[in-house]
Protein backbone atom coordinates (compact mmCIF):
# COMPACT_ATOMS: atom_id res chain seq x y z
CA UNK A 1 0.00 0.00 0.00
CA UNK A 2 3.11 2.81 0.70
CA UNK A 3 5.53 3.75 -1.68
CA UNK A 4 3.20 6.76 -3.30
CA UNK A 5 4.24 10.35 -3.42
CA UNK A 6 2.03 12.80 -2.30
CA UNK A 7 1.62 14.17 -6.01
CA UNK A 8 2.57 17.45 -4.80
CA UNK A 9 6.29 17.86 -6.38
CA UNK A 10 7.36 21.33 -5.28
CA UNK A 11 10.67 23.15 -5.79
CA UNK A 12 11.92 19.19 -7.59
CA UNK A 13 14.11 19.94 -10.32
CA UNK A 14 12.24 18.99 -13.83
CA UNK A 15 13.35 15.62 -15.19
CA UNK A 16 15.29 15.08 -18.22
CA UNK A 17 12.30 13.86 -20.09
CA UNK A 18 8.77 15.25 -19.27
CA UNK A 19 7.31 11.50 -19.91
CA UNK A 20 8.23 8.73 -17.03
CA UNK A 21 6.90 5.16 -17.64
CA UNK A 22 7.53 2.59 -14.75
CA UNK A 23 5.87 0.03 -12.17
CA UNK A 24 6.00 -2.60 -9.71
CA UNK A 25 5.46 -6.17 -9.28
CA UNK A 26 5.08 -7.36 -5.40
CA UNK A 27 4.77 -10.42 -3.62
CA UNK A 28 3.92 -11.65 -0.19
CA UNK A 29 4.39 -13.86 2.40
CA UNK A 30 1.38 -14.22 4.97
CA UNK A 31 1.16 -15.71 8.18
CA UNK A 32 -2.38 -15.37 9.85
CA UNK A 33 -2.55 -16.64 13.55
CA UNK A 34 -6.05 -17.12 13.34
CA UNK A 35 -5.96 -19.74 9.80
CA UNK A 36 -5.21 -23.20 11.13
CA UNK A 37 -5.70 -23.96 7.67
CA UNK A 38 -3.10 -22.17 6.88
CA UNK A 39 -0.42 -23.18 9.59
CA UNK A 40 3.05 -22.21 7.63
CA UNK A 41 1.36 -19.22 5.95
CA UNK A 42 1.64 -18.61 2.06
CA UNK A 43 3.07 -17.01 -0.54
CA UNK A 44 1.52 -14.96 -3.37
CA UNK A 45 1.38 -11.90 -5.85
CA UNK A 46 0.08 -8.92 -4.11
CA UNK A 47 0.49 -6.18 -7.44
CA UNK A 48 1.12 -5.66 -10.09
CA UNK A 49 1.20 -2.32 -11.48
CA UNK A 50 1.39 0.38 -14.17
CA UNK A 51 2.75 4.07 -13.41
CA UNK A 52 2.44 7.04 -15.78
CA UNK A 53 4.03 10.49 -15.09
CA UNK A 54 4.48 13.92 -16.96
CA UNK A 55 6.51 16.91 -15.89
CA UNK A 56 7.88 19.63 -18.20
CA UNK A 57 7.68 22.11 -15.51
CA UNK A 58 4.34 23.30 -15.96
CA UNK A 59 2.11 21.07 -17.59
CA UNK A 60 1.94 17.62 -15.08
CA UNK A 61 0.66 14.50 -14.38
CA UNK A 62 0.35 11.16 -12.67
CA UNK A 63 -1.35 7.77 -13.39
CA UNK A 64 -1.66 4.61 -11.83
CA UNK A 65 -3.11 1.26 -12.30
CA UNK A 66 -3.24 -1.69 -10.20
CA UNK A 67 -3.91 -5.37 -10.32
CA UNK A 68 -4.03 -7.64 -7.28
CA UNK A 69 -4.32 -11.70 -7.05
CA UNK A 70 -4.72 -12.63 -4.02
CA UNK A 71 -4.36 -16.12 -2.57
CA UNK A 72 -6.78 -18.40 -0.92
CA UNK A 73 -5.80 -17.44 2.60
CA UNK A 74 -6.73 -13.87 1.51
CA UNK A 75 -10.22 -14.13 -0.10
CA UNK A 76 -8.84 -16.28 -3.59
CA UNK A 77 -9.91 -12.93 -6.08
CA UNK A 78 -8.87 -10.76 -8.32
CA UNK A 79 -9.35 -7.22 -8.52
CA UNK A 80 -7.97 -4.07 -10.39
CA UNK A 81 -8.61 -0.38 -10.45
CA UNK A 82 -7.66 2.72 -11.09
CA UNK A 83 -5.21 3.78 -7.71
CA UNK A 84 -5.10 7.51 -9.40
CA UNK A 85 -5.08 9.75 -12.28
CA UNK A 86 -4.60 13.14 -12.29
CA UNK A 87 -3.63 16.39 -14.63
CA UNK A 88 -2.49 19.47 -13.39
CA UNK A 89 -0.31 23.24 -13.58
CA UNK A 90 2.42 24.31 -12.34
CA UNK A 91 2.56 27.93 -11.79
CA UNK A 92 5.76 30.44 -11.71
CA UNK A 93 5.23 30.44 -8.07
CA UNK A 94 5.89 26.19 -7.45
CA UNK A 95 2.30 26.36 -6.47
CA UNK A 96 0.43 23.20 -8.11
CA UNK A 97 -3.12 22.98 -9.41
CA UNK A 98 -4.19 18.91 -9.73
CA UNK A 99 -7.75 18.06 -11.35
CA UNK A 100 -9.13 14.36 -11.25
CA UNK A 101 -8.29 11.47 -9.11
CA UNK A 102 -5.75 12.90 -6.05
CA UNK A 103 -4.55 12.33 -3.10
CA UNK A 104 -6.83 13.60 0.47
CA UNK A 105 -4.88 16.43 1.84
CA UNK A 106 -5.19 15.48 5.19
CA UNK A 107 -3.13 15.16 8.29
CA UNK A 108 0.13 13.31 8.18
CA UNK A 109 1.66 13.18 4.36
CA UNK A 110 2.65 11.27 2.66
CA UNK A 111 1.62 8.73 5.05
CA UNK A 112 0.75 8.52 8.81
CA UNK A 113 2.88 5.03 8.87
CA UNK A 114 5.85 3.55 7.48
CA UNK A 115 4.92 -0.17 7.60
CA UNK A 116 3.08 -1.70 4.26
CA UNK A 117 -0.16 -1.60 6.10
CA UNK A 118 -0.20 1.59 7.42
CA UNK A 119 -2.09 2.67 10.17
CA UNK A 120 -5.64 2.31 11.16
CA UNK A 121 -6.48 5.83 9.99
CA UNK A 122 -6.07 4.76 5.99
CA UNK A 123 -9.04 1.70 6.80
CA UNK A 124 -10.90 4.75 8.07
CA UNK A 125 -10.34 6.84 5.00
CA UNK A 126 -8.11 9.08 5.93
CA UNK A 127 -4.36 8.45 4.92
CA UNK A 128 -3.72 7.59 1.36
CA UNK A 129 -6.77 8.16 0.06
CA UNK A 130 -7.66 9.47 -3.26
CA UNK A 131 -11.09 10.87 -4.30
CA UNK A 132 -12.11 12.92 -7.67
CA UNK A 133 -11.99 16.60 -7.50
CA UNK A 134 -9.76 19.70 -7.46
CA UNK A 135 -6.35 19.95 -5.43
CA UNK A 136 -4.01 22.94 -4.96
CA UNK A 137 -0.95 23.42 -2.99
CA UNK A 138 0.93 26.51 -2.23
CA UNK A 139 3.93 27.88 0.02
CA UNK A 140 3.28 30.88 2.09
CA UNK A 141 7.06 31.36 4.42
CA UNK A 142 7.21 28.36 6.31
CA UNK A 143 3.51 27.24 5.93
CA UNK A 144 2.72 24.76 3.23
CA UNK A 145 -1.25 25.22 2.51
CA UNK A 146 -3.33 22.32 0.58
CA UNK A 147 -7.13 23.16 -0.14
CA UNK A 148 -9.29 20.59 -2.32
CA UNK A 149 -12.75 19.84 -3.80
CA UNK A 150 -13.98 16.61 -4.40
CA UNK A 151 -17.56 16.11 -5.57
CA UNK A 152 -16.82 12.57 -5.64
CA UNK A 153 -15.12 9.52 -3.85
CA UNK A 154 -12.24 7.55 -5.13
CA UNK A 155 -14.86 5.81 -7.34
CA UNK A 156 -15.11 2.22 -8.38
CA UNK A 157 -12.89 2.34 -11.30
CA UNK A 158 -12.24 -0.87 -11.94
CA UNK A 159 -13.64 -4.77 -11.84
CA UNK A 160 -12.77 -7.83 -9.72
CA UNK A 161 -14.04 -11.38 -9.48
CA UNK A 162 -16.20 -12.29 -6.51
CA UNK A 163 -16.39 -9.53 -5.07
CA UNK A 164 -19.23 -6.44 -4.37
CA UNK A 165 -18.65 -3.99 -7.16
CA UNK A 166 -18.82 -0.47 -5.57
CA UNK A 167 -15.62 -2.04 -3.23
CA UNK A 168 -13.35 -2.23 -6.26
CA UNK A 169 -11.58 0.73 -5.26
CA UNK A 170 -8.13 1.53 -3.48
CA UNK A 171 -9.01 4.01 -1.20
CA UNK A 172 -11.41 3.06 1.63
CA UNK A 173 -14.58 5.51 1.41
CA UNK A 174 -18.64 5.10 2.38
CA UNK A 175 -19.68 3.23 -0.04
CA UNK A 176 -23.55 1.22 -0.36
CA UNK A 177 -23.81 -2.34 1.00
CA UNK A 178 -23.27 -4.92 -1.04
CA UNK A 179 -25.97 -8.21 0.00
CA UNK A 180 -23.77 -10.82 -1.37
CA UNK A 181 -19.98 -10.14 -0.09
CA UNK A 182 -21.56 -7.14 2.49
CA UNK A 183 -24.21 -6.94 5.11
CA UNK A 184 -27.30 -6.61 3.86
CA UNK A 185 -27.90 -3.78 5.69
CA UNK A 186 -29.69 -2.09 2.51
CA UNK A 187 -27.66 1.34 3.38
CA UNK A 188 -26.96 2.95 -0.13
CA UNK A 189 -24.53 6.08 0.95
CA UNK A 190 -22.16 7.98 -1.11
CA UNK A 191 -19.62 10.81 -0.79
CA UNK A 192 -19.80 13.94 -1.94
CA UNK A 193 -19.32 17.48 -1.84
CA UNK A 194 -16.12 17.02 0.26
CA UNK A 195 -14.24 20.02 1.10
CA UNK A 196 -10.61 19.91 2.76
CA UNK A 197 -8.50 22.26 3.91
CA UNK A 198 -4.79 21.69 5.29
CA UNK A 199 -2.07 23.78 6.44
CA UNK A 200 1.44 22.38 7.81
CA UNK A 201 3.92 24.79 9.87
CA UNK A 202 8.05 24.12 8.69
CA UNK A 203 9.17 24.54 12.39
CA UNK A 204 13.67 25.65 11.84
CA UNK A 205 16.27 23.83 13.75
CA UNK A 206 17.88 20.98 14.42
CA UNK A 207 14.68 18.92 15.09
CA UNK A 208 13.06 19.55 11.52
CA UNK A 209 9.96 19.74 12.86
CA UNK A 210 6.41 20.20 10.95
CA UNK A 211 3.47 21.07 12.73
CA UNK A 212 -0.27 20.68 11.38
CA UNK A 213 -3.50 21.24 10.85
CA UNK A 214 -6.21 19.64 8.95
CA UNK A 215 -10.20 20.15 8.83
CA UNK A 216 -12.49 18.53 6.43
CA UNK A 217 -16.20 19.14 5.56
CA UNK A 218 -18.66 16.95 3.54
CA UNK A 219 -21.79 15.52 2.33
CA UNK A 220 -23.73 11.82 2.76
CA UNK A 221 -26.15 10.97 0.23
CA UNK A 222 -28.24 8.14 1.00
CA UNK A 223 -29.90 5.77 -1.43
CA UNK A 224 -32.86 7.45 -0.63
CA UNK A 225 -31.70 10.62 -1.52
CA UNK A 226 -31.71 12.17 1.90
CA UNK A 227 -28.34 14.17 2.66
CA UNK A 228 -26.48 14.46 6.09
CA UNK A 229 -22.97 15.44 6.95
CA UNK A 230 -20.21 14.36 7.45
CA UNK A 231 -16.35 16.06 8.88
CA UNK A 232 -13.13 15.52 10.43
CA UNK A 233 -10.23 17.05 11.85
CA UNK A 234 -6.79 16.29 13.05
CA UNK A 235 -3.83 17.60 14.72
CA UNK A 236 -0.51 16.21 13.27
CA UNK A 237 3.38 16.39 14.24
CA UNK A 238 6.59 15.39 12.47
CA UNK A 239 10.32 15.48 13.53
CA UNK A 240 13.12 13.78 12.13
CA UNK A 241 16.80 14.39 14.65
CA UNK A 242 19.65 12.81 13.49
CA UNK A 243 18.43 9.17 12.03
CA UNK A 244 15.34 8.92 14.64
CA UNK A 245 11.62 9.94 13.42
CA UNK A 246 8.55 10.62 15.19
CA UNK A 247 4.93 11.16 14.31
CA UNK A 248 1.67 11.74 15.93
CA UNK A 249 -1.60 12.85 14.92
CA UNK A 250 -4.87 12.43 16.69
CA UNK A 251 -7.58 12.72 14.58
CA UNK A 252 -11.14 13.26 15.18
CA UNK A 253 -14.52 12.42 12.79
CA UNK A 254 -17.98 12.33 12.55
CA UNK A 255 -20.58 10.83 9.99
CA UNK A 256 -24.30 11.93 10.75
CA UNK A 257 -26.05 9.59 8.50
CA UNK A 258 -29.79 9.45 8.35
CA UNK A 259 -30.76 5.79 7.97
CA UNK A 260 -34.24 4.36 7.47
CA UNK A 261 -34.64 2.28 10.94
CA UNK A 262 -34.50 -1.68 9.09
CA UNK A 263 -31.05 -0.58 7.55
CA UNK A 264 -28.75 -2.48 9.72
CA UNK A 265 -27.51 -5.47 10.86
CA UNK A 266 -27.44 -8.15 14.08
CA UNK A 267 -29.88 -5.33 16.07
CA UNK A 268 -27.49 -2.30 15.39
CA UNK A 269 -28.57 0.87 15.88
CA UNK A 270 -28.76 2.10 12.41
CA UNK A 271 -26.84 5.47 12.64
CA UNK A 272 -24.41 4.00 14.65
CA UNK A 273 -22.08 2.53 11.60
CA UNK A 274 -21.37 3.52 8.21
CA UNK A 275 -20.56 0.86 5.58
CA UNK A 276 -16.71 1.55 4.34
CA UNK A 277 -15.34 -0.42 1.03
CA UNK A 278 -11.76 -0.92 -0.69
CA UNK A 279 -10.22 -4.00 -2.51
CA UNK A 280 -13.83 -5.65 -3.57
CA UNK A 281 -15.45 -6.13 0.16
CA UNK A 282 -17.68 -3.25 2.28
CA UNK A 283 -17.75 -3.49 6.47
CA UNK A 284 -19.25 -1.44 9.11
CA UNK A 285 -17.25 1.18 10.79
CA UNK A 286 -18.20 2.83 13.74
CA UNK A 287 -19.86 6.38 12.78
CA UNK A 288 -17.98 8.66 15.06
CA UNK A 289 -14.66 8.20 17.03
CA UNK A 290 -11.01 9.33 17.34
CA UNK A 291 -8.22 7.99 16.04
CA UNK A 292 -4.71 8.22 17.71
CA UNK A 293 -1.57 7.73 16.33
CA UNK A 294 1.91 7.52 17.12
CA UNK A 295 5.34 6.15 15.13
CA UNK A 296 9.33 6.06 15.90
CA UNK A 297 11.43 4.96 13.08
CA UNK A 298 15.33 4.96 13.03
CA UNK A 299 17.47 4.96 9.60
CA UNK A 300 20.85 2.56 10.22
CA UNK A 301 23.45 3.81 8.34
CA UNK A 302 25.44 1.38 5.92
CA UNK A 303 24.69 -1.36 4.20
CA UNK A 304 25.14 -5.14 4.50
CA UNK A 305 26.07 -7.01 1.27
CA UNK A 306 23.97 -5.68 -1.67
CA UNK A 307 21.20 -4.29 0.70
CA UNK A 308 21.13 -0.35 2.01
CA UNK A 309 18.50 1.77 3.18
CA UNK A 310 17.62 -0.19 6.55
CA UNK A 311 14.60 1.91 8.49
CA UNK A 312 13.50 0.22 11.83
CA UNK A 313 10.16 0.88 12.98
CA UNK A 314 7.05 1.12 15.51
CA UNK A 315 3.70 2.03 14.71
CA UNK A 316 0.90 2.48 16.64
CA UNK A 317 -2.47 3.06 15.97
CA UNK A 318 -6.05 2.80 17.63
CA UNK A 319 -9.62 3.99 17.26
CA UNK A 320 -11.52 4.73 20.29
CA UNK A 321 -15.40 4.58 18.88
CA UNK A 322 -17.79 7.25 19.70
CA UNK A 323 -21.26 5.73 18.82
CA UNK A 324 -23.03 2.37 19.07
CA UNK A 325 -21.04 1.46 22.67
CA UNK A 326 -18.72 -0.63 20.19
CA UNK A 327 -15.28 -1.85 21.84
CA UNK A 328 -11.98 0.11 20.44
CA UNK A 329 -9.78 -1.48 18.06
CA UNK A 330 -5.85 -0.59 17.53
CA UNK A 331 -2.95 -2.02 15.93
CA UNK A 332 0.60 -2.04 16.32
CA UNK A 333 3.26 -3.08 13.37
CA UNK A 334 6.99 -3.32 13.97
CA UNK A 335 9.09 -4.01 11.15
CA UNK A 336 12.03 -3.25 8.84
CA UNK A 337 12.13 -1.63 5.26
CA UNK A 338 15.15 -1.98 3.23
CA UNK A 339 16.15 -1.69 -0.23
CA UNK A 340 18.89 -2.99 -3.63
CA UNK A 341 18.59 -1.28 -6.25
CA UNK A 342 15.16 -1.17 -7.71
CA UNK A 343 14.28 -3.98 -4.78
CA UNK A 344 12.46 -2.71 -1.81
CA UNK A 345 11.80 -5.14 1.24
CA UNK A 346 9.34 -4.88 3.81
CA UNK A 347 9.53 -7.45 6.97
CA UNK A 348 6.33 -6.46 9.46
CA UNK A 349 5.07 -8.08 12.81
CA UNK A 350 1.48 -6.82 13.15
CA UNK A 351 -0.52 -7.26 16.55
CA UNK A 352 -4.27 -6.03 16.46
CA UNK A 353 -6.92 -6.22 17.67
CA UNK A 354 -10.94 -5.76 15.85
CA UNK A 355 -8.79 -4.93 12.94
CA UNK A 356 -10.41 -6.60 9.85
CA UNK A 357 -7.26 -7.15 7.82
CA UNK A 358 -5.10 -8.30 10.82
CA UNK A 359 -7.61 -10.05 13.09
CA UNK A 360 -10.25 -12.11 12.58
CA UNK A 361 -12.50 -10.10 13.04
CA UNK A 362 -13.62 -8.81 9.50
CA UNK A 363 -16.30 -6.26 11.14
CA UNK A 364 -14.28 -5.18 14.29
CA UNK A 365 -14.25 -1.39 13.45
CA UNK A 366 -17.91 -1.54 14.51
CA UNK A 367 -19.36 -4.03 16.71
CA UNK A 368 -16.81 -6.26 17.75
CA UNK A 369 -17.21 -9.79 17.72
CA UNK A 370 -16.90 -11.16 21.49
CA UNK A 371 -15.45 -14.54 19.89
CA UNK A 372 -12.54 -12.18 18.56
CA UNK A 373 -11.68 -10.45 21.59
CA UNK A 374 -7.85 -11.05 21.80
CA UNK A 375 -5.04 -10.00 20.13
CA UNK A 376 -4.21 -11.91 16.83
CA UNK A 377 -1.06 -11.67 14.64
CA UNK A 378 -0.06 -11.53 11.01
CA UNK A 379 3.53 -11.72 9.60
CA UNK A 380 3.96 -10.11 6.37
CA UNK A 381 7.28 -10.53 4.40
CA UNK A 382 7.29 -8.52 0.92
CA UNK A 383 9.99 -7.76 -2.04
CA UNK A 384 8.94 -5.66 -4.89
CA UNK A 385 10.58 -4.77 -8.05
CA UNK A 386 10.07 -1.07 -9.16
CA UNK A 387 11.09 -0.23 -12.74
Amino acid sequence: MLLAGTGFAGAADTPASPLDIGGAVRFNYVYKSWQPEHPHGFVGLDTVRLDVKYDDGYLIGSAQYRYNRFPAGQGGYTNHFLHHGWAGVRFGDKSELHVGLDKLPFGLLPFASNNFFESIAYYLGYEDTYNLGLNYAWRSGPVEWRLAYFPRDGGAYGGGGNTARASNRYSFNIVPDDDKQGYGTGQGDLERDTLVARAAWQVGGQANTELGLSILSGAIRSNTGARSRRSAAAIHAKGSHGPWTLMAEALYYNNATRHLPGETFGGLEPNSFVMLGAFGYPYPVAAKGIVYVTNVSYDIAGSVGPFTGFKLYNDYSALKKKSGGFKGSLQNVTGLSFSSGKWFFYADFMLAKHQPYMSADFGGFAAASPLHDSFSHRINLQAGYYF
